[in-house]
């Protein structure tokens, strides 16, 4: 039985950073570990524009950067018209690979992986990280991207010759969507270095033994963070402080939101942290929170169950196969500000409570997500789409 070589299509990877970049870059470091997969090219946009244009990794992967620039905030557009496109592709050496891999259908490299899988005929497995429709700000945004999923997103899911799905949530949304079966493999995690993860001194200082609420994230439409921000100016009682952990294009409003609110003082925005630091803020935290308005599988909800943190959460996407109501950590709808209020000071009043949710997170989550496993089952999917 061969190895496999694989050629992957993804909008973003390190040293961009969020989500979906450091799944990718996870889930190629174990493929390439496993001994199912041989060779891995990323082929990827140059965002940021200082990343280099071709880079050979440490653990075998080779990452080819073609030329893009941002439509909206997180929508890269290829720019095809530029030589400079043609040459990274002919230097990512398709024809070489037996299955081509595409991440989130939403995004113009999962059509253009489409397109080189038809002309150059390999098969085409495709990763579906999405559990809805995607959410903008604005009517016409939502009504532009509502049109793109029912016309490219339907048309990519149908058309791939395989799909794999990071979460239940998300195989609903591609038999709603497409109206096709998929494989749902979860994401790894690396529990040894969370355990390792040690707490954030400068943060506990800065504290000063007021409870910590923390978020991890982009900041970026749906993920619901101006939520959290008028929820917790709202609590009552004993102060805690908020610590914000991300960037994106949503950073400047949310800080002049949270001046407004009076809660400047008690809030910290740290902007992008390198992973390591980012655990080392959960692992400081009280609670974690994530008012999302969508999600795959959310990777921080994921990380604060794995370190046994109180999670408060929205009910969205695959959050429940991580964490359930009651069942570690405290589900709301969203957009319902006076429920994460509600269960935030809950949480607050009460450290027994917290400190139950927070190892029945553990035990909920511990074990079902292995990257190990993950792995096998992916290059299972992959290696039924490839000739005898």
């Amino acid at each position: 039985m061969h190895q496999l070589r694989l050629l992957v299509f993804s909008p973003y990877f390190p040293p961009h950073v969020g989500g979906l970049e450091g799944y990718v870059s996870d889930l190629d470091n174990v493929l390439l570990r496993s001994g199912e997969v041989d060779a891995i090219t990323v082929f990827t946009t140059k965002l940021p524009p200082e990343a280099e244009s071709l880079e050979h990794r440490a653990d075998g992967q080779l990452v080819v950067r073609f030329p893009a620039f941002e439509l909206i905030p997180n929508f890269p557009v290829p720019k095809v018209w530029r030589p400079a496109f043609w040459s990274a592709l002919r230097s990512a050496r398709p024809r070489s690979h037996d299955v081509f891999v595409s991440h989130t259908r939403f995004f113009l490299s999962s059509a253009l992986a489409l397109a080189c899988a038809r002309v150059l005929r390999r098969p085409l497995l495709h990763v579906e990280h999405g559990s809805d429709y995607v959410q903008l700000t604005g009517r016409g945004p939502r009504a532009a991207a509502r049109i793109y999923d029912w016309l490219l997103g339907r048309l990519l899911l149908r058309r791939a010759d395989g799909v794999i799905a990071i979460s239940q949530a998300a195989a609903e949304f591609v038999q709603r969507l497409a109206r096709r079966e998929s494989t749902v493999v979860h994401r790894g995690m690396w529990i040894e270095r969370l355990d390792a993860a040690p707490p954030d001194q400068r943060l506990l200082d800065w504290a000063a033994d007021r409870p910590i609420v923390s978020f991890v994230g982009r900041l970026i439409d749906g993920k619901g963070v101006a939520d959290l921000l008028n929820a917790f100016a709202g609590l009552t009682g004993e102060p805690a402080v908020l610590c914000i952990v991300g960037d994106g294009p949503r950073r400047a409003e949310l800080e002049r939101l949270a001046e407004r609110l009076g809660i400047a003082v008690r809030a910290r925005f740290l902007g992008y942290l390198p992973e390591e630091r980012a655990w080392a803020v959960i692992r400081s935290s009280d609670i974690v929170v994530n008012p999302s308005y969508t999600e795959g599988l959310p990777t921080s909800v994921l990380e604060a169950a794995l370190m046994g943190k109180a999670v408060l959460a929205t009910d969205v996407g695959g959050t429940r196969e991580v964490v359930g109501d009651r069942r570690g950590g405290l589900l709301v709808q969203a957009r319902d500000i006076e429920g994460l209020r509600s269960c935030l000071a809950q949480l607050l009043a009460d450290a027994d409570l917290r400190a139950r949710l927070g190892a029945a997170a553990r035990d909920e989550a511990a074990g079902r997500f292995d990257w190990d496993v993950s792995a096998k089952r992916f290059a299972a999917v992959a290696r039924e789409l490839t000739p005898p």
